[in-house]
């Protein structure tokens, strides 16, 4: 018999093995350890009271990992990875996680549920939508490698700008800000991101951008990923502040490998900037999927 339990009634035992059999066989590797469980739980913002494993009899056979969060005024509970085991799917276990998930974002008063599935798990996504979900976006994970031209971003005019370093806090002050976005590419999830500020000759800042770099061994440069871009919208330099922001935190002059992560096919303007530096598509694409709620209670 199948049961569901919340995830703060478990062990860690349980939640790992629930984890683990859950993403066997994934389009992307996800095994954990215990430690490495804690660790992810804890330093991305899971809600253990929110999410859910699934159990058949005493053992563990998946799981919905959840969060939730004020976005723009409003209660916002996040999916951050639902897993069934290879032998239970397509029985109707991802769907009672669902609903017992979505049961618990009502009960804690969140107004509205995100979540990202991959493009090709055509299956996942049918079931999402069958529970009210809608895609409103796709994901997009570009590339580039190696080195690439001084004026690849094609930035003019880059010394009218002061570039600084700064944290995520700053960024999501700025009033546009990217608040609604995919909850890893939220600030919340960027606590330990390299952040960029962009200043215009009057002292106000016009951009930003989020990102995390990887060394080598030799310390060198080895890759830069993109979470966040934005400019002063409506601005007749809008597209120019991209760019000079682009420059500096891909570095074209280093050998490198240059990716963005779940990056939205809607922000039109920085995906052209980035085309037009040598980017493309890898064969990762995710949909970006959002259902409304009808909360039983304001708080928590």
């Amino acid at each position: 018999m199948i049961t569901i339990k919340r995830m703060s009634d478990c062990t860690l035992a349980e939640i790992t093995k629930a984890w683990n059999r859950g993403f066997e066989g994934y389009f992307i590797p996800v095994e954990m350890t215990e430690e490495s469980i804690v660790q992810r739980l804890g330093a991305e913002g899971y809600h253990i009271s929110l999410s859910v494993v699934a159990f058949d009899g005493d053992e563990p056979i998946g799981l919905v990992a959840s969060g939730l969060r004020s976005i723009a005024g409003k209660k916002v509970a996040w999916n951050g990875g639902t897993g069934v085991a290879t032998e239970y799917r397509r029985q109707g276990v991802g769907r009672q996680l669902m609903e017992a998930t979505l049961q618990l974002y009502e009960e804690a008063g969140a107004e509205v549920a995100t979540l990202e599935a991959i493009s090709k798990n055509e299956k996942a996504i049918r079931l999402y939508e069958q529970l009210g979900y809608e895609v409103v976006d796709r994901l997009l994970f570009w590339q580039q490698s190696g080195v690439l031209p001084a004026d690849a971003f094609g930035a003019q005019h880059a010394d009218q700008y002061r570039v600084r370093a700064g944290i995520s806090q700053e960024a999501a002050r700025l009033p546009f800000y990217k608040a609604e976005v995919p909850w890893q590419n939220q600030w919340l999830s960027l606590r330990d991101a390299e952040v960029i500020l962009i200043d215009d000759q009057r002292g106000e800042t016009v951009g930003y951008a989020m990102y995390k770099r990887v060394l080598n061994e030799e310390g060198q440069l080895a890759a830069v990923t993109l979470r966040q871009c934005a400019a002063l919208p409506n601005s007749p330099d809008t597209e120019n502040i991209l760019r000079v922001a682009l420059q500096h935190l891909y570095q074209p002059e280093k050998d490198c490998k240059r990716t963005t992560f779940n990056l939205p096919a809607s922000d039109k303007l920085l995906l052209s900037v980035l085309e037009s530096a040598g980017f493309g598509p890898s064969e990762t694409e995710q949909v970006y999927m959002v259902k409304k709620l009808s909360p039983k209670e304001t708080h928590m």
